[in-house]
């Protein structure tokens, strides 16, 4: 096992005075079979209740209703997250023999258990005609081998850079430009995956800040597909690796839109600012006793 700790900061400007708002964060580690929180405090600079809810995936929302006039706001979230150090990364000889695995894919069962991640998205959608065909699935090899071949395609075709994208750049866009920072580089994963009726998903969380990643001054953004045999298998175009033990999972979702770590309203509108920022630090055997 490994213990972070994990900070999470939001800071929000505004032009002209809020005199009403309701803010929904996306931006706690969630609990599932490899990771733990052990702990969590949450703080806002309005000293304002904080109550929590649920997304449609069933991940924890952190919800704060202001009534009151204002114009900043800040929230800082601290977690303390165990996470599994084995057991989580997969090999080619799990896979089914591939004629099985093939049948298993084109199923109609198949198809319409996981058709909410097969289904594309306006983020997502990729007419098949403009993929290169040497990055389509050729049904030759498990398609455990294809997706990590796939995984280092992409992240050698592509160029991190910020400022060249938005949240709302779509992969067909990405695949004619292919710049950009982690959204980008999964959703353009995730629209040639769709495109072949391949389960997969987006998936928001952190990044061990120890290591040398790209993306993990923020908070980043992976995917997750499903493999039979295997289940859910996690892949970051991005730096090229499988999710493992430096990856701290917050959601997932069909795309960035479900992922979202800010969602919300304000009274009245306006012009703002809202910056992140994003601490992540392996604690050490000594820190943790």
């Amino acid at each position: 096992m490994v213990t972070y700790q994990v900070i999470y900061e939001a800071e929000n400007h505004y032009e002209h005075e809020v005199t009403e708002a309701l803010f929904k964060f996306l931006v706690l580690p969630c609990t599932d079979d490899t990771q733990e929180v052990l702990e969590e405090t949450v703080e806002n600079s309005l000293d304002l209740p904080v109550f929590h809810a649920s997304n449609v995936f069933g991940y924890q929302l952190i919800c704060i209703r202001v009534a009151q006039p204002f114009q900043h706001f800040k929230l800082k979230v601290s977690c303390t997250v165990r996470k599994k150090t084995t057991g989580m990364l997969h090999i080619t000889e799990e896979s089914l023999p591939l004629e099985e695995e093939l049948k298993v894919l084109q199923s109609e069962d198949f198809i319409v258990d996981h058709f909410l991640y097969i289904q594309q998205t306006s983020l997502t959608d990729l007419p098949v005609a403009r993929i290169p065909r040497d990055l389509l699935f050729q049904k030759d090899k498990p398609l455990f081998d294809y997706i990590t071949d796939l995984n280092s395609r992409l992240h050698n075709m592509m160029e991190y850079q910020t400022g060249v994208t938005t949240f709302s750049t779509r992969a067909c866009d990405v695949l004619d430009n292919p710049r950009g920072v982690c959204q980008d580089y999964t959703h353009l994963m995730l629209g040639i995956l769709r495109q072949q009726q391949i389960p997969c998903r987006y998936v928001s969380g952190y990044l061990n800040q120890g290591q040398v990643f790209l993306g993990s001054l923020q908070m980043h953004a992976w995917l997750e597909v499903y493999i039979p045999s295997m289940g859910w298998v996690g892949v970051d175009p991005t730096n090229n690796m499988m999710s493992d033990q430096h990856y701290i999972k917050v959601a997932d979702g069909a795309d960035f839109d479900d992922c979202s770590p800010l969602k919300g309203h304000i009274r009245p509108t306006g012009p703002n600012t809202t910056s992140h920022t994003v601490e992540v630090v392996e604690q050490s055997q000594q820190q943790q006793q």
